[in-house]
């Protein structure tokens, strides 16, 4: 058993290693939000927005996003035709890579969160979001962008691709995170727009014929 792990691992060794973009990503965000500050940032928010009722419950959604990246690269990372995994993690990495040029070159922010919060569990929850997460640099939204590219690469599975139930429940979990953007006020309307469009941008390159493995990331044939 231990030997078959082994030589799966082994045959994924790239795809867990591209995983380091994440602690890059991670770095950049971090020297956007809390190093790069004293800047002239361009309020997003507008009259629509405010009109959109702060709704708590929704953070349920809004931290479930962390859940649907498994979801939707698990069963891609087990597979062994690798090309979905990586359609995938391009796709997400390409996003989150424009997000953080979006932000340093053109600083945005919202005024939207409320100024006070009650003390029930949800509230809570949002709070612990607040701390971490200020209201500066949200356009385009990745908490939306990527939920686009997860809810695709799950339609496009070989295995829940083929379950309408799969399916539906793939689009319903995405279309809550979406509204749960707005609905517990950490982003605009703006923001989800710029999601949407970098979103179609990207669609061809990523999940089309368009695209092509790189050799570099190409793997032997798993004989499990």
């Amino acid at each position: 058993m231990r030997i078959l792990v082994n030589s799966f691992l082994s045959k994924r060794k790239k795809r867990i290693l591209i995983l380091l973009y994440f602690v890059i990503y991670i770095i950049c965000f971090y020297l956007v939000e809390h190093v790069f500050v004293n800047r002239h940032y361009f309020v997003l928010d507008t009259p629509i927005d405010r009109a959109i009722p702060f709704i708590p419950q929704f953070v349920l959604a809004y931290y479930f996003w962390f859940v649907y990246h498994v979801w939707g690269m698990l069963p891609a990372f087990i597979h062994e035709d690798q090309n979905e995994y990586y359609r995938i993690a391009f796709a997400l990495f390409s996003g989150m890579t424009v997000f953080v040029i979006v932000s340093f070159i053109f600083p945005n922010m919202q005024t939207l969160r409320p100024t006070h919060l009650e003390n029930d569990i949800f509230s809570k929850m949002i709070a612990a979001i607040y701390v971490s997460d200020t209201p500066t640099n949200i356009m385009p939204s990745i908490h939306v962008y990527n939920a686009l590219v997860i809810n695709t690469g799950i339609w496009r599975s070989p295995k829940a691709g083929k379950h309408h139930a799969l399916r539906g429940l793939s689009l319903f979990c995405c279309i809550m995170i979406i509204l749960s953007t707005v609905f517990i006020k950490q982003h605009t309307i703006a923001d989800i727009i710029g999601a949407f469009v970098m979103y179609l941008a990207f669609y061809p390159f990523f999940f089309t014929r368009r695209f092509r493995l790189p050799a570099l990331f190409s793997e032997p044939a798993t004989t499990l």
